[in-house]
């Protein structure tokens, strides 16, 4: 049998142990919050990629209208310089022509907010690139995290092994 001063000295070691053991649980409570955090972060990253993506179509759609808007104007434009020589031909000719401007001004009006758009699409690029970057870095957290679920994981183990055989020698 054991003198009491070791079995006291076991018995320390042991409530030192289980306090470990109860701190490492903790941390692991915590470390799996953090990770559900990053989890939710990531499926919110997602979404976001999600939404930019749509917005890109709508920007080549956009950008497609502008094409033929461009070629409409072009058009406009040359028949605009053949109704200033056929003005004084017909009235019919002259109505079509205050038609086309207004149409022109109607187009670059529309170009106009499609520049917007355009700058716009440039900052929600740049957002996107900060995402994928935030995205990077998660990732990155996330492995860290892991690798270190897996060490305290492994801590626990061999601390209950030390603990067992402890409570095997009493």
């Amino acid at each position: 049998m054991l003198p009491e001063e070791e079995i006291k000295k076991l018995r320390s070691e042991n409530e030192h142990l289980q306090l470990q053991l109860q701190d490492i649980n903790y941390m692991l409570t915590v470390r799996e919050e953090e990770l559900e955090l990053l989890r939710e972060k990531a499926k919110q990253t997602v979404q976001m990629k999600s939404t930019l993506e749509g917005n890109y179509n709508e920007l080549a759609q956009m950008q497609t209208f502008i094409g033929t808007t461009q070629q409409k104007v072009f058009g406009a434009a040359r028949r605009e310089a053949a109704m200033e020589e056929e003005l004084i031909q017909s009235l019919h000719i002259e109505k079509a022509y205050y038609t086309t401007r207004k149409e022109l001004a109607s187009v670059t009006a529309a170009f106009t907010d499609v520049d917007a758009k355009l700058d716009e699409a440039g900052n929600v690029y740049r957002e996107l690139e900060n995402a994928n970057r935030k995205i990077s870095e998660l990732e990155s957290l996330n492995d860290i995290a892991t690798e270190e679920k897996e060490f305290l994981v492994y801590e626990v183990e061999k601390l209950k092994k030390q603990n067992k055989l402890l409570q095997e020698r009493f």
